[in-house]
Parts: C-alpha cells; structure tokens; sequence
C-alpha cells in the first residue's frame, strides 16, 4: 500500500488563514484525550482579512483543520477518528464555516531507515509498511514533525472528488528505495 502525506497546498494564496488559533489550541493539545475533554468548549476563530478568501478543504497553520465535506470522507474511511468542531468567522463579509480540527491517531510506524538532520528532525522519512497497513489516516510517533498520512485509496478519493488547498507527497516505505 502506498502511502502520502497530506499537507496544505501553499499555491492556494487567498485561502482562509485562521487568526490567534495557537494561542488557544496548542500542539500538545492534539490527542483524543484532550479533545475528548473540550467536547464543550465551542471555538471561534476570526480569519485574516482578504478581498477574496477561498474556503479551501484542508488548513494546516500551526494546527490541521478540514472543512466539513472533507471530514465527512475521512469518517467513510475511520469512522472514530477525533475531530473538534470550530467555526471560522468573517467578520468584513458576514460569514461562518465550520471546519473540523482532526486528530489521527499516533502509530509506531518509522522505519529505522529513516534519516534525520542534527536538530532531530526528519531527513529522509521512511514507514515500515507493515505497521502502517491497518491505519488509513494517522500521524507518526516519534518524529518531531506532526505529518498527517493517508493511505492511497483516502487519497484517491480526495482527488477524484475535486478537494481543494491539498498536496499529497508521496512517502517512502521499507526495503523500498525510489529516487
């Protein structure tokens, strides 16, 4: 199985940008735990001025948020994958969107081939395919960098179904070597 990590597509120049989110939610924050524990709490978050903002699918500032079409896939395919609820508030153009922050799952999947520069961070990343297979949407534990992975039929369906602010790279695997 192939796998990709989904980022933000930086091509995208007018998309929303959430304001004052890491003041509120933290990286440390981002496990079923600690959402499970603000399930009452209801965010708000005004987005930066634009003249013409697009309400991209995927927004990944400090923290990942997917738009509520793209949650509704990636349920499809996890269906108890924790998500938190937050709405994105216009406040030039009267106008609120509810995005989904989502929290995959962390998993024990780096390969010990995998290469890292001085600083701890990921060089070359590599997944032992084995531990991954179960997984269709989850994060790597023991790397400093919060990639979100997808496995190649999630990321299929995103793109046949047109979502947008995504890029997809794909990701190394075991005793597999591409150049």
């Amino acid at each position: 199985m192939n796998y990709f990590i989904m980022s933000y597509d930086e091509r995208v120049y007018n998309a929303v940008k959430p304001m004052g989110v890491s003041q509120v939610i933290t990286k440390e924050m981002l496990d079923e735990e600690h959402i499970r524990k603000m399930n009452k709490v209801h965010f708000q978050f005004p987005i930066s001025e634009q003249n013409a903002a697009e309400y991209v699918d995927f927004i990944q500032d400090s923290i990942p948020f997917v738009s509520d079409r793209c949650k509704q896939l990636m349920e499809k395919y996890v269906p108890h994958m924790c998500f938190k609820s937050v709405v994105l508030t216009d406040q030039k153009q009267p106008r609120q969107d509810v995005y989904w922050l989502i929290v995959p799952p962390r998993i024990h999947c780096l390969s010990v081939e995998s290469e890292f520069h001085k600083d701890g961070t990921v060089k070359r990343l590599i997944i032992d395919e084995q531990k991954a297979a179960p997984y269709k949407i989850f994060r790597i534990d023991g790397i400093l960098e919060d990639y979100i992975l997808i496995s190649l039929d999630v990321a299929e369906s995103l793109l046949r179904r047109g979502f947008t602010g995504i890029r997809l790279k794909k990701v190394e695997k075991e005793g597999v070597y591409e150049r």
